[in-house]
Order: C-alpha cells, then sequence, then structure tokens
C-alpha cells in the first residue's frame, strides 16, 4: 500500500510540474525527473525527434552511454534490466526511452511510467499542435500580406489611369472625377497603414489612431487645415481590426468632406476618442462658427451609366453604414450642433 500511495504522489507532483512547462525541454527535464524518483534507473537516455519541433536527448545515470547503445543497438546488456518505452504524439510516436536498472521495477512501478508517458504525450502533442497553428498563421499572414501587396498596387494603377478610363466631358463634371481620385487615393493611404500592421484578432488603439491621424495630415491636410487628435483611452487598450480599420475610413470621409465642403478658410479639426467603460466615442468636430446651410454642398453629376443615382456630397450614408457595419451606435449624425460647426459623433463596443 505504502509503494502505491508514493507511486502516486510521484504522478500528481509530475502532472502539476507539466502545467509550467511551456516548451518540450522543460517536459522532458520533468520526465527525467519523475523517473529517476520511480526506478533510479543505473542509466537512462530520453530522446525525441519531430518535423516541426526539431531533435531533443537527453541522458543521466553511470551507465548512459550504455542506455543509448542499447536502444542503438537494441541489444540489452548483460547484467542490468533493460526497458524501452515509446512517447510522443500518436502520429508519429518519435520519442523514446531507454532505462537500465539493476532490479526488475516490478508491475507497479512500470505501469506508472506508462502513464507518466501517456501524460508527458499528451503534453507534447498539445505544443506540436500549437506549433502547427503558429506555423499556419505565419503562411496565412504571408499570404494576406500578399493580398494586400497586390490590392495596394491594383488600386495605384487604377489612380493612374482614371485620365484615360474617365476623360473630361461634357456629360461628366470634373468634380467627380476629383472625387473618384480622392477617394482611390485615401484607399491607398489607408492601406498602407493596415501593412503597417501585424495581421492580429486586435490592435493596439493609441499608437493605431496616432499613425491614422499623422498620415490623414500628410495626405489631406498640410496647408489646408488642422488636426488635432484627443485620446482619452487607457495605454494598454487593444481593439479589434475590424472597428480599427472601419474608425479609420470614417475618419477619412469626415476629413475629406471638411475640405471639400467647409465655408472657413483654414478649418480646424478636433477628434477625439474616449473609453467608456466597454464602449469607445468617436467625436469629431470642425472648431468654425460656419453653419449647415452655409456649407457648400456639391451635386455631383451622376454617372451616364447609372440610372437613378442620388448623391447629397457630404458622405452621409457612407458614414452611418460603416458605423452600423461594425454594430456601433449613432450618436450625432453628421450636422451642426448648437451652431458651432460641423459635428459628429459615434460610439463603437469594445
Amino acid at each position: 500500500m505504502f509503494e502505491e500511495l508514493q507511486i502516486l504522489s510521484l504522478e500528481r507532483q509530475f502532472i502539476s510540474e507539466l502545467y509550467s512547462c511551456t516548451k518540450i525541454p522543460e517536459t522532458l527535464v520533468c520526465l527525467e525527473r519523475v523517473l529517476h524518483q520511480l526506478v533510479s534507473p543505473e542509466g537512462l537516455y530520453i530522446r525525441y525527434e519531430h518535423p516541426l519541433s526539431g531533435f531533443y536527448e537527453k541522458s543521466s545515470g553511470n551507465k548512459a552511454d550504455t542506455a543509448k547503445n542499447a536502444f542503438l543497438s537494441g541489444i540489452s546488456p548483460d547484467g542490468l534490466h533493460h526497458v524501452l518505452f515509446p512517447f510522443g504524439e500518436e502520429k508519429y510516436k518519435s520519442g523514446m526511452v531507454s532505462i537500465l536498472t539493476k532490479t526488475d521495477p516490478g508491475p507497479a512501478r512500470l505501469c506508472s511510467m506508462e502513464r507518466v508517458l501517456g501524460f508527458c504525450s499528451r503534453n507534447i502533442t498539445y505544443f506540436e499542435l500549437l506549433q502547427k497553428l503558429e506555423q499556419y498563421a505565419r503562411n496565412q499572414e504571408l499570404l494576406l500580406r500578399e493580398l494586400r501587396h497586390r490590392t495596394h498596387n491594383n488600386l495605384q494603377f487604377m489612380l493612374a489611369t482614371i485620365p484615360y478610363l474617365v476623360p473630361e466631358t461634357e456629360s461628366l463634371h470634373i468634380d467627380l472625377r476629383t472625387t473618384i481620385e480622392q477617394r482611390l487615393h485615401g484607399l491607398i493611404v489607408l492601406s498602407s497603414i493596415w501593412d503597417s500592421q501585424s495581421i492580429e484578432e486586435a490592435v493596439s488603439a493609441p499608437s493605431y489612431f496616432i499613425s491614422v491621424a499623422r498620415t490623414l495630415r500628410k495626405l489631406w491636410l498640410e496647408g489646408r487645415a488642422s488636426l488635432e487628435l484627443s485620446l482619452e483611452v487607457d495605454e494598454s487598450l487593444v481593439i479589434s481590426k475590424d472597428i480599427a480599420t472601419t474608425i479609420a475610413l470614417i475618419e477619412n470621409e469626415l476629413v475629406t468632406n471638411t475640405l471639400k465642403h467647409c465655408s472657413a478658410t483654414f478649418p480646424e479639426i478636433h477628434i477625439n476618442l474616449k473609453q467608456v467603460n466597454n464602449t469607445l466615442i468617436f467625436t469629431y468636430q470642425e472648431l468654425d462658427d460656419s453653419r449647415l446651410e452655409d456649407r457648400e454642398i456639391v451635386k455631383e453629376l451622376k454617372a451616364p451609366y447609372v440610372s437613378e443615382h442620388k448623391t447629397r456630397g457630404e458622405g452621409q450614408d457612407i458614414i452611418c453604414g460603416l458605423v452600423q457595419k461594425i454594430g456601433g451606435i449613432l450618436l450625432s449624425k453628421p450636422g451642426t450642433e448648437n451652431g458651432t460647426g460641423y459635428y459628429f459623433s459615434a460610439s463603437f463596443p469594445l
């Protein structure tokens, strides 16, 4: 009874140690320790090899080299008990333990070694699965980067060929072509922002929106307007990639609308992002005394090949659609607020 209790205690200790292991070599160190405690071998040789993980081996005891040679040759040395156990991921079983003892370990300890190696195999299988997932993620990232790179190049090609594809004619107003070029240019810059970010489920909110503001200043606002970004969020806040890129598209749409429609000579744009519990509140405001009715509403002419196409010139449907796309709530539609200037506000779930 005492032997069974001792074996059970060693197995429990081994399992608890496995939970703290983060790599296969650490698992093999724990395995070596528990095998010494179970059978006190004269020689112990542990070998593990896997296509993803690489090659590992450990040996200990006075006759460690003998245990290794017994494994390689398949011949048991005289005067010693030789025990050979396979372990590892079920598909490969590429791990092997070679143990030399003076006496027969007995059924209880042999069964315990089998259980310990089973626990070790499950732990190693878990690590192997993680490595496969990491490899798949790296492959996916490379493919997505290539896809976005090609998209970026295609947008640039479209922008360069617009003068030839959409020539200036009496039936097509120049403002419409200018708007198309601005939209394509904005998408090109925003795609550059996306490429600078790692392809993850979430991104750092402060660094991402600072990058967006810097890009918008460089793209649209130099010498034409000022942009002040206020962040009232935790420095460690991360948000989903979908929400981050959608807010960037909204910012780009609002900034271009300001430059196109604002009556002020040099408008001042303030963007505020505030974290309130599990909500991110986005506010956009032009700090001038212009009124909505004073804004120059440009009536874009419809394309001759599109029937009954209506435009209001300020992209309100685009902005509202982007907010709804990621489950946001409109707190204020694009317009004026108490006569203080152009204003927009929305909240997004974190």
